[in-house]
């Protein structure tokens, strides 16, 4: 048990863990003109902002009509919907403000990596680091490498953040089974599943796989240890099955599937990476208009700090123990496996996986093995020169003014408002009139008309969901592979391909996707006019031009033709749907002026018609086909044909009727229940040595 001022002295050292993050970030953390950059705003935000709107409204989102023609959001990995912080920022912002949400996800951010910081700390303690030594190591990992380079990507960041507690629950399992911290070991690869970014979970995993194995090889451990690590990854998984299971399932909908065609070699971070280790700024990454080096800015930089480098260098060369060679071991596969492609080991390797395995590898997240090893060795090192304690507590707040210097506020992690403004609910790229007029135009019909875009943002699709204005476009990697298939009328491609704005301005698919208006730059504009069907409506600002497709199709219609077979540019679509099962109708051929379609209640997750039909059709509808819709038609239960590709379809009898269509997906309750019998499990697991602790004495509970 600490004494008093061993308690003080831990305190102290997460306070500073803290303060060390608090003031790398402190920019966008504080001041509402700064924000992370790139992908933060144009990935993660979108989609946080409908969870802290649907919340606000009283309903947990599952479906989002915003964008693609509607998308299963919950089931996207990268929404984090399900991670408890972000869950709870969404919420706070919910029931506050909805401009607070970014900096609430920041703070968010912020805490994963003081949290992964304090698991560092005791990390290196356990490798032969003292306390200062510990401490210097763990403000490394805080602020060096990974996680100064990443804000752009905040599920990677919060997916590392428990890599360390995962290998410390492996270290503490060497010397015997411990149920605590068997649970401990799941609940971190849990939740770093939750952090929503599938490529540095699998290091995580993997590399806590790998700690096991080389623990048992430099005989530290006995060989049970691999199997309580996997029955770790085991429990880990189904705590996770929240997210795991449906984004399983979407995987399987969508062209991540494919994805494996788009990776070529497998990627990976190139060798001149590795000169940030000493000139982190060669490349001139912190100056983009200058940048000079090869792939992304953000994959250049390693830095962690002079002093942190020649330590671990010290602890190599000169610490003959197997903790040193163990973090060894983990640096030399971690510098392998970022590498990548860039590998003669890799270029062999790589192609003899799995394809289901190759699609879930991007080398080039990995390097955060890279980071927490050569923390590690730093501490190690540190603990390895002859000094005072007092000297290397010196040595650690050297090393957290060099990464702050050096690291903060720089392009990978910081991003200001003023210069790149971004998409809020008020202002699309800083202009409220350029988003007050397309709103004004589409939400001129119930449900709001859809856009795209011709030479224009793709943010129009992207950020959807904050801006209210639907869009039959979409930028993810886990896109619908039939949305997809419809896309690729629109613009040429290929399968795994996630992102075609509009080029084939002719083509009827667009009609279908209840695209109304088209936003163009002005260079394109005057291939819109030269098109019969669109219509210049307004100039808008910056150089854009809003134009209107008279010839879109509503929303839901009705058909009388149906056909299994051909494509959708032999067909009439206003007439003729092509379904993927057979579906029987009286063959009157053409529309009848009593067919009526009414909307009577449009939300993300259902939808409620009136429809009226002079004879037997099929009911289209521009919305996305997907498992877990279900459709009644008067009250009885009615079959969904997957419709034109990538759109549902009901048959609807003569006569007037009435269809409600909801979205339960029924992997989401069998999810959640996975989920919580796993966690039930780890506390459980938790409590075993309480239990085992004490006995009962005299009908009271005594702990010996």
């Amino acid at each position: 048990m600490q004494t008093g001022s061993a308690q003080r002295r831990a305190i102290l050292i997460y306070l500073s863990l803290l303060a060390d993050v608090v003031l790398f970030f402190h920019k966008p953390l504080f001041n509402s003109q700064y924000s992370f950059p790139w992908d933060f705003r144009g990935v993660q935000l979108p989609m946080v902002t409908f969870l802290a709107e649907q919340l606000r409204a009283g309903r947990f989102p599952l479906w989002n009509p915003f964008s693609y023609c509607g998308y299963p959001v919950f089931a996207n990995i990268e929404a984090c919907f399900f991670h408890p912080l972000v869950f709870a920022s969404a919420f706070i912002s919910a029931h506050t403000s909805l401009d607070a949400l970014p900096m609430l996800l920041e703070w968010t951010v912020v805490l994963q990596i003081w949290a992964g910081g304090i698991a560092a700390y005791y990390l290196f303690q356990e490798f032969g680091a003292g306390r200062a030594s510990a401490w210097a190591g763990a403000l490394i990992f805080e602020t060096g490498g990974y996680f100064a380079s990443r804000a752009e990507h905040i599920g990677a960041i919060m997916a590392v953040a428990w890599m360390p507690l995962a290998w410390l629950a492996v270290f503490k399992l060497r010397a015997g089974f411990r149920s605590r911290w068997l649970a401990i070991l799941g609940a971190a690869l849990g939740m770093s599943v939750l952090g929503g970014f599938p490529q540095p979970t699998l290091a995580v995993f993997v590399s806590t796989a790998a700690l096991s194995f080389i623990l048992v090889l430099l005989g530290l451990s006995r060989a049970r240890l691999i199997a309580w690590t996997a029955v770790g990854c085991v429990l880990g998984i189904c705590l996770s099955a929240i997210q795991f299971i449906p984004t399983a399932q979407l995987e399987q909908h969508s062209v991540a599937k494919y994805r494996a065609g788009w990776l070529g070699t497998g990627g990976g971070l190139y060798w001149q990476s590795l000169v940030s280790l000493v000139l982190p700024n060669h490349y001139h990454l912190f100056d983009p208009s200058h940048f000079n080096g090869p792939g992304d800015l953000t994959f250049l930089y390693l830095y962690s700090s002079l002093a942190g480098l020649a330590l671990a260098l010290a602890a190599l060369l000169l610490c003959r123990t197997r903790y040193v060679a163990v973090l060894g071991i983990m640096l030399l596969f971690g510098l392998l496996w970022m590498l990548g492609d860039k590998t003669a080991l890799w270029r062999t390797l790589y192609p003899l996986l799995p394809e289901r395995v190759r699609i879930g590898i991007h080398p080039e997240y990995c390097y955060c093995i890279f980071t927490l090893s050569l923390a590690g060795l730093a501490a190690v090192g540190l603990q390895f020169v002859r000094v005072a304690e007092g000297l290397r507590y010196a040595v650690g707040i050297v090393i957290a003014v060099d990464l702050f210097l050096v690291g903060s506020g720089r392009p990978m992690n910081l991003s200001s408002l003023k210069t790149d403004p971004g998409v809020t609910a008020q202002a699309f790229d800083g202009s409220t009139e350029l988003l007050r007029e397309v709103r004004k135009y589409a939400n001129q019909e119930y449900p709001p008309w859809r856009i795209d875009t011709v030479d224009a943002s793709h943010m129009w699709g992207v950020a959807a969901p904050i801006t209210g204005v639907p869009s039959a476009s979409g930028v993810s990697p886990l896109a619908l592979e039939n949305i997809i298939q419809l896309r690729l009328f629109l613009h040429d491609g290929y399968r795994w391909g996630w992102y075609y704005p509009l080029e084939k301005i002719e083509s009827q698919v667009l009609d279908l996707m209840n695209v109304k208006y088209v936003i163009s730059s002005e260079k394109a504009a005057g291939r819109l006019r030269s098109v019969s069907k669109y219509r210049d409506v307004e100039k808008l600002p910056g150089g854009q031009q809003l134009f209107e497709n008279t010839a879109v199709l509503p929303r839901f219609f009705l058909v009388h033709n149906v056909r299994t077979a051909g494509s959708l540019a032999d067909v009439d679509l206003r007439q003729t749907a092509i379904t993927e099962l057979p579906v029987t109708l009286p063959a009157s051929g053409v529309p009848d002026a009593r067919d009526r379609v009414t909307v009577l209640h449009y939300d993300p997750d259902s939808l409620e018609l009136s429809v009226q039909s002079a004879g037997s059709s099929l009911l289209v509808m521009s919305e996305n086909y997907y498992p877990g819709w279900k459709a009644r038609l008067d009250g009885r239960a009615a079959e969904i044909y997957r419709t034109d590709i990538a759109f549902r379809g009901v048959v609807v009898p003569a006569g007037s009727h009435q269809l409600r269509m909801e979205f339960h997906p029924i992997v989401f309750p069998l999810s959640m229940a996975n989920s919580l019998a796993a966690a039930v499990v780890l506390l459980l697991l938790v409590g075993q040595p309480i239990l085992a602790a004490g006995h009962l004495s005299g009908g009271r509970l005594r702990f010996l």
